[in-house]
């Protein structure tokens, strides 16, 4: 029977991996805006998109995975 703590806890971490999905996306976003206003790709941004896109893909499998969870009695510890 999983406690309220257990509950609270998840809600945490399924908020705080939104909080480094919003951040991946800003970087990467950093990243598109830095090459859209000095008109070519340099290393910096182009890392800075690589490195965002994949975090907020990361992030984003993690928060699917943790929302289809199968919960059932084998998995109560």
């Amino acid at each position: 029977m999983p406690s309220e703590t257990n509950e609270l806890l998840e809600s945490v971490r399924r908020l705080l991996l939104v909080v480094v999905l919003l951040l991946g996306l800003g970087v990467a976003t950093l990243g598109d805006i830095a090459v859209a206003v000095r008109g070519y790709a340099t290393l910096i941004p182009s890392t800075a998109r690589v490195v965002g896109s994949v975090v907020v893909f990361t992030a984003l499998a993690l928060l699917f995975f943790s929302a289809f969870e199968r919960v059932g009695p084998d998995s109560a510890d």
